[in-house]
């Protein structure tokens, strides 16, 4: 495995590539970014993975300075699941980026908590896609929003990427993984599995998908000391609240608050 600590390292050797799958991450690498580099590994393309903590989506500077940093251990990891490349830019990535406003629809879920989190997220990748060039890209379904809004960006811009998505990475308790799950306390883990137990229940119960189901497990959770963010049952293109089962698959999302830690999930609907 290769190692390109800076952009001019990457760019002189880069003319020589054949096509390739990139695999964005922000480090901290566990079984879920795992599974995107075996994803990637199927398809004939060298595999490429990017390790940058991004700023330009983190609306809280603490958040931002607080997120784990485990580079030797994320380089040992790619390289023992047969990563190809990795990409570490420095922080001149960003200088005179062009920024990338994010659509209406990014102002819904997490949007509505997080201003300019997916404008940050769209300009770094747009940056990357500028540099690396890759002829397919991935990404998991557990930020389900983020996966929606790289795809149209893709679309709209024709952009000559074949995004993949791919599914949400679980603990043998049902909780998604997410590098946050290392700020939890043995027993924050353990409240945390509500969030999966509340999304499997509306599935169970998908034949009465209504409001009233919805609070239901909204204040089953808050009753737990989990403070919902949202709690949404919705269209899983424009993210509108959405009952309509009958006539479409829906997007059951959840974020909320396991202590201070922020947690986000979500279950596919298949219409009835």
């Amino acid at each position: 495995m290769i190692v390109f600590n800076s952009i001019e390292e990457f760019n002189k050797a880069k003319e020589n590539f054949d096509s390739l799958s990139f695999v964005p991450t922000m480090g901290n690498l566990h079984r879920g970014h795992i599974s995107l580099i075996d994803n990637a590994k199927e398809y004939k393309n060298k595999v490429i993975a990017s390790i940058y903590i991004n700023k330009l989506q983190f609306n809280d500077s603490n958040d931002y300075l607080n997120y784990p940093k485990t580079i030797e251990d994320d380089i040992n990891i790619l390289e023992k699941h047969g990563c190809d490349y990795v990409l570490i830019p420095d922080e001149s990535i960003i200088e005179n980026i062009l920024n990338i406003k994010a659509p209406s629809k990014s102002n819904k879920l997490c949007g509505q908590s997080r201003p300019g989190h997916f404008n940050g997220v769209l300009t770094i990748l747009n940056k990357f896609f500028q540099i690396i060039d890759p002829e397919i890209v991935f990404f998991g379904k557990k930020d389900y929003q983020q996966f929606v809004l790289v795809r149209d960006f893709i679309l709209d811009n024709n952009l000559n990427i074949k995004i993949v998505g791919v599914d949400t990475v679980r603990e043998d308790s049902g909780l998604a993984l997410s590098s946050r799950n290392n700020l939890l306390s043995n027993q924050e883990k353990i409240i945390a599995t509500e969030l999966y137990k509340a999304l499997k229940d509306i599935a169970i119960n998908k034949t009465n998908l209504n409001s009233n189901l919805i609070n239901l497990k909204k204040d089953h959770l808050k009753s737990l000391g989990i403070n919902v963010d949202y709690l949404i049952s919705c269209d899983p293109d424009s993210f509108e609240e959405c009952y309509k089962i009958n006539k479409k698959d829906i997007l059951v999302a959840i974020a909320a608050y396991v202590g201070k830690i922020r947690l986000i999930d979500n279950i596919k609907l298949t219409k009835l």
